[in-house]
């Protein structure tokens, strides 16, 4: 079953009227219309999308709303940072702290730099950054710049962003509190070969010894051995992790370090809910601009997905629940939504994040 258009469309609105360039009431009902084919038929595609809308509205055509899909994706005036920027404070308005994964994904001939708030075990992507692959080896550490500079302009007063990040992201030589933004956190897995100098104690961060659930948190660290940076190190041995995980970042975070990457793969497990629960395989789209308006719909799609009133709901969850006794997690909220549309239930509640 559909959402409704009624549900939809303030709620799309309001995202795209808070840009300058982006808000028009036709590009809102055009958006609203492709939201609705694509968490109908579940195909992440100008195609998918087209056919959904031809499902639920018996007047439609495919062709004709796949002609709308591609002006929608060619038009120059759909402000992707403006959008993702309106999507992010619409869902972090609740949230002093916000811990966000930054990493890359292969599409295709397109290498995807994207930006996910981690919502209960998933990734639920707000911006992005497209690049050729090609093009990618001349142009990483600025895309990633370029992303960091995109995330500070996004933060709403009072907020303190904790970015995760892979090793060398944008060859920052530093880590934990940004020195000239200091509400930006660094957040960053360590090599186990890594060397730790504490006092008079020096040595690879395997050395330490850890029994499973301890966690050690060390306010004042240096890390490596020529180039030395000095930060705080969480050293945790988690029990749903078979080997301890490092994490260097500011002294303040130590118990959020942990948190934040214990969800850590929800980033690796979003990239594989786009392959399987809205087949996103191969999108014939040739300008990483388009690319970029593409994942607009998807980060909103998800958002609308996680805001389906019965796939949070006790009763619900309790009846699709297999209630695993060795450890394995049971349905994300993601593929609960799914289940409920499937039954029906297409209510949703646009609250933000948290509440």
């Amino acid at each position: 079953m559909a959402y409704h258009f009624s549900i939809l469309f303030p709620f799309v609105s309001m995202i795209l009227r808070s840009t300058q360039a982006t808000g028009h009431t036709a590009r809102s009902k055009a958006l609203t219309m492709l939201l609705q084919g694509l968490l109908l038929v579940k195909q992440a595609s100008l195609s998918g999308m087209g056919r959904g809308v031809a499902v639920v509205y018996e007047e439609k055509s495919f062709r004709g709303q796949l002609k709308k899909a591609h002006r929608w994706m060619k038009n120059a005036q759909i402000d992707t940072w403006a959008t993702g920027a309106a999507l992010f404070a619409h869902m972090t308005q609740a949230q002093r702290q916000v811990g966000i994964a930054v990493d890359w994904t292969a599409l295709g001939a397109f290498r995807v730099l994207e930006a996910c708030l981690i919502v209960e075990g998933r990734g639920m992507p707000f911006y992005s950054i497209v690049v050729h692959k090609d093009e990618l080896k001349h142009r990483q550490t600025l895309v990633e710049l370029t992303m960091w500079y995109a995330l500070i302009a996004m933060r709403q007063a009072g907020q303190t962003l904790l970015v995760a990040v892979d090793r060398g992201f944008a060859k920052f030589a530093w880590v934990g509190e940004s020195p000239l933004y200091p509400f930006m956190h660094l957040l960053l897995r360590l090599k186990r070969t890594t060397l730790l100098t504490w006092g008079t104690i020096q040595g690879p961060l395997h050395a330490w010894p850890l029994y499973p659930g301890e966690v050690v948190e060390i306010d004042k660290a240096a890390l490596g051995q020529d180039a030395q940076v000095v930060t705080a190190v969480c050293l945790a041995h988690l029990s749903e992790t078979p080997a301890p995980l490092y994490v260097a970042c500011h002294p303040d975070d130590c118990p959020r370090a942990v948190v934040l990457y214990r969800q850590r793969p929800a980033v690796e497990q979003h990239n594989r809910d786009l392959k399987s629960n809205f087949l996103l395989s191969k999108l014939h789209l040739k300008s990483p601009a388009r690319m970029e308006r593409f994942w607009v719909i998807l980060g909103l799609a998800f958002y609308i997905s996680y805001c389906n009133a019965t796939a949070h709901e006790t009763a619900f969850v309790e009846r699709m629940s297999r209630r695993y006794k060795d450890g394995r997690r049971d349905l994300s909220w993601l593929t609960r939504a799914k289940y409920a549309e499937l039954c029906g239930h297409v209510e949703a509640l646009f609250a933000p994040i948290g509440l």
